[in-house]
């Protein structure tokens, strides 16, 4: 029953469907999705419904909010135009109540996570929650007796599949590593999206089609 990290889909439906075929996952495993399902890519309707439709059937999918959902969140409580995706009128509320019911970091077994990182400038980095969806440029300030034997996994801020790699082949060193792989990006060594097995440390990729 392994336990799977993936973010920063961005509408990448085809890349995550691919993913999540080979990374084998059934009812008995475990999904930490953390946050950007949306905007950028060419499908974020098609991811929001696939994570449903798991959700749905009784898979063990656990979703952050990136700040990709709190824009739209902010756009469509302020009546306004969103970044990028907006859903039909029709799943408008059902997509709002959702996003809005996401929690920002989760604390399980050997591991923290978040969207884009946490703020170890105040006492309790998790009460900062403008942070946990939008700070960039934080690492050099990690508090490591703050995480003690846990792990930190983000993403938010793209790496190289390469650099992805290599951070998490240190993890349990350097305590600190980014999973974004710039699935919607079209820099050279991204466009790849990246699930991290918790327990065995091995990564799977999914080429952005």
């Amino acid at each position: 029953m392994p336990r799977y990290a993936i973010t920063d889909i961005h509408g990448c439906f085809f890349a995550f469907q691919r993913l999540l075929d080979e990374i084998g996952f059934g009812r008995e495993d475990e999904l930490f999705l953390l946050g950007d399902y949306i905007d950028r890519g060419p499908d974020s309707r098609g991811v929001l419904q696939l994570v449903w439709k798991l959700q749905g059937e009784g898979y063990r999918v656990h979703c952050l909010r990136g700040n990709h959902e709190q824009m739209l969140i902010d756009a469509m409580q302020q009546s306004r135009p969103a970044w990028d995706y907006m859903p039909a009128y029709a799943e408008r509320q059902q997509t709002l109540i959702w996003m809005q019911g996401l929690p920002l970091y989760l604390e399980i077994p050997g591991y923290v996570l978040v969207h884009a990182g946490l703020n170890f400038g105040v006492p309790d980095p998790l009460e900062d929650e403008h942070a946990m969806l939008w700070i960039r440029d934080w690492e050099s300030e990690t508090d490591l007796a703050w995480l003690g034997d846990r792990v930190l996994l983000y993403g938010h801020t793209p790496r190289t599949a390469a650099e992805v790699q290599a951070k998490v082949t240190h993890m349990h060193e350097r305590k600190i590593v980014c999973l974004d792989s710039g699935c919607a990006m079209r820099h050279p060594g991204m466009g790849i999206l990246t699930a991290l097995n918790l327990d065995s440390g091995k990564i799977t990729l999914a080429r952005r089609s």
